[in-house]
């Protein structure tokens, strides 16, 4: 009876044993196992940053790194590679941006503070730091740096090298001020180094209105006179800009007789005083000569070839409005054509010598 009750159990015990290992050998047999995908994968590893990061290094590479930044700015806001940071970085250097590099150096040596040229990127973040005030290095230990280390103003960005200038920060006992304000501070110097207005080059055209003018000739003076019409300018940099005027002139009450009027132009140069850091406010000073024609109702006309000079104030609202508030005034000829015959006992002259005056206001625009 006891064999017979422990046989079940040998079965039972022996069909566990079996069982497993006869489904774990099937799939090496003949039984196929599960089915496998025929689909393949193939990675590509991608360069940091994409085709905004490649396209930034090309381009800084080339020198070109005012349009680098863009292609930086797109690449950063898609990636964290690090690598991005410094050489945005060395372009805001190249570009006298001290504040941008900065903070672009400091983040990429938060990130790989034991990268290759993490020295390198630290003896530049000081340099920076300490030209604009913010720095724990004096300006005689930036020097040493420099001269040790050959990074008197070189930058490079991939194969490229190039120069970097000045920064700006504290004058010379002027006390310290917080990063945000020299931040501004470097807008502001952009803003102004761009200005055809302020310290750059490029045009700037503009209506003008001289009013009241007078002309003086024989100890006699004219009657109210007018001037409108617009002016176009080329600055050279921050002193010197051409000036053309082409405009109308009369003086006289329209429909008498007496009135006058007709074209007028002026051709000169003008210079600039600015009289704060920016160039906000200046005082400007124009020569020249100038040409005006008068005709009146009875056919004759005066021609007045005059030199000319104008003093002035402006002031610069933004990087590219101006409005000016002067005086203009000269000497020259009047040439007068048209006259009747002269009579017995009357002596007309057709050539008087004259003086000129009037206010001047203007408003300009830069481009």
């Amino acid at each position: 009876m006891r064999s017979r009750r422990r046989l079940p159990l040998l079965w039972g015990f022996s069909f566990v044993l079996v069982v497993p290992g006869a489904a774990i050998a099937a799939p090496q047999g003949g039984a196929p196992g599960p089915a496998r995908s025929s689909s393949q994968f193939t990675l590509h590893r991608e360069e940091a940053g994409g085709v905004d990061g490649n396209t930034a290094r090309q381009r800084a590479r080339a020198g070109d790194c005012a349009g680098a930044l863009p292609s930086f700015d797109a690449a950063i806001r898609v990636t964290i590679e690090p690598t991005l940071r410094r050489d945005r970085g060395l372009c805001h250097e190249k570009l006298q941006h001290p504040f941008p590099a900065i903070e672009d150096y400091r983040a990429y040596l938060t990130s790989r503070p034991d990268a290759p040229d993490a020295d390198q990127i630290r003896d530049r973040l000081a340099r920076l730091e300490e030209s604009v005030g913010i720095g724990a290095l004096s300006s005689q230990q930036v020097r040493d740096r420099e001269q040790s280390s050959g990074m008197s103003g070189s930058i490079t960005v991939g194969s490229d090298g190039a120069t970097s200038g000045g920064a700006l920060g504290p004058r010379e006992g002027e006390q310290q001020r917080s990063f945000d304000y020299y931040a501004t501070q470097e807008r502001l110097a952009d803003a102004a180094e761009s200005s055809p207005l302020r310290f750059g080059t490029g045009f700037a055209i503009g209506p003008y209105l001289q009013l009241p003018r007078y002309f003086f000739t024989g100890g006699q003076t004219s009657d109210f006179g007018f001037a409108i019409g617009a002016s176009f300018r080329y600055s050279f940099g921050p002193v010197t800009s051409f000036l053309l005027e082409i405009g109308y002139a009369g003086f006289g009450t329209a429909g008498e007789g007496a009135s006058q009027g007709g074209p007028q132009t002026f051709l000169g140069f003008e210079f600039r005083v600015p009289l704060d850091r920016w160039a906000s406010n200046q005082i400007y000073l124009g020569l020249g000569p100038g040409y005006e024609r008068y005709g009146t109702a009875t056919n004759v006309a005066s021609n007045v070839i005059a030199a000319r000079g104008r003093l002035g104030y402006r002031h610069v609202f933004g990087p590219q409005v101006g409005l000016e508030i002067g005086a203009d005034g000269g000497a020259g000829v009047a040439i007068i054509s048209g006259l009747p015959p002269p009579q017995p006992g009357v002596n007309v002259d057709d050539t008087q010598g004259i003086g000129l005056i009037s206010g001047n206001v203007a408003f300009v625009v830069g481009f």
